[in-house]
């Protein structure tokens, strides 16, 4: 193969990486308002089982898509196997997940038949127990996979906890026919994808490096400390303010200067620590703001391509297909 040759393909691989990514995030963004619409019917309980069976099916068959998706990027992308092998389980395992509505009925109530006593006395095939039942499981052979491949102590301990809450979950939530933390779970770990997508061109390891240099997370600490002690005093001197959530709920909007003025100060006091802080945060914010954004050109390194792939030969890339 010329020197052309592997340019004009290296072009087209990296050109089915980029596509790959886009779709990747169209479905993982379609998948939380899904996941989201399917939570809030499910919690007012006014929705005809037919629809709440059919958001299990779009949220699930939009998982498996995206799943499929990450795991073409990053075969793509010259990943190791046992990587986008498993993103190929996990999609696998969230098919089944969308087909099982069409085989078992949906039920509002608990999952068993029961008694006059709510003794359970018999399953009656609810599908969010199975539905249930096939994510945890996909996610724990998810963790199994992470520890055969990756033998390091902090590693291990970490993923055999994570097996363990989530054989939990599989066999607590299942029981009562609760799929609402598993789509939970869901979404956490579609904005965790998200996230990971649209900054895998941050250098981390730079901004690390800023946070360092310039003292950031100290000043940072101070400020949530800062927030931390008026939220407390606030608490006791403002009577708009009956918990010390809505006091922290009011020196966040303070801070970020939003300002959504469901919960005002009206005691000297209040006024007082709000000048105090509001004042405080905005130097902060900008401060903190303008240390990254001139720090992070200075001290980045020069893009290495992350998502272009290794060089291979012929032999070794007929192997794979």
């Amino acid at each position: 193969m010329t020197k052309a040759e592997k340019k004009e393909k290296r072009r087209a691989i990296l050109k089915g990486i980029k596509f790959t990514t886009v779709v990747e995030m169209i479905l993982a963004l379609m998948t939380i308002p899904m996941t989201l619409g399917y939570l809030k019917a499910e919690i007012t309980a006014q929705t005809e089982p037919d629809l709440l069976s059919a958001f299990i099916i779009l949220v699930f068959l939009l998982t498996s898509l995206t799943r499929l998706m990450r795991a073409r990027r990053m075969r793509l992308q010259r990943k190791p196997k046992s990587k986008y092998v498993m993103q190929r389980v996990y999609a696998l395992a969230f098919l089944v997940c969308a087909m099982l509505p069409f085989f078992l009925p949906y039920h509002k109530d608990v999952g068993y038949w029961a008694n006059t006593t709510g003794e359970p006395i018999g399953w009656c095939g609810d599908v969010r127990q199975v539905v249930g039942l096939v994510f945890w499981c996909a996610l724990i052979a998810g963790r199994i996979v992470s520890i055969v491949r990756d033998h390091r102590p902090r590693r291990v301990v970490m993923n055999v906890l994570m097996i363990l809450l989530m054989a939990m979950a599989a066999a607590g939530f299942c029981l009562y026919s609760d799929i609402s933390v598993a789509l939970v779970v869901s979404v956490a770990l579609t904005l965790g994808d998200i996230f990971t997508v649209v900054f895998a061109r941050v250098h981390m390891d730079a901004l690390m490096k800023i946070v360092r240099k310039t003292y950031a997370a100290e000043i940072i600490l101070g400020l949530l400390l800062l927030i931390f002690a008026f939220s407390y005093v606030l608490e006791f001197c403002e009577d708009g303010i009956e918990t010390f959530p809505d006091a922290l709920w009011y020196c966040f909007a303070i801070v970020t200067t939003i300002g959504f003025g469901d919960i005002t100060a009206t005691s000297l006091i209040g006024r007082l620590l709000s000048v105090v802080l509001g004042i405080y945060g905005i130097v902060v914010v900008a401060l903190i703001t303008s240390i990254i954004v001139n720090f992070y050109s200075e001290v980045k390194r020069e893009p290495d391509e992350p998502d272009e792939p290794e060089e291979t030969d012929e032999a070794e890339e007929d192997g794979e297909a």
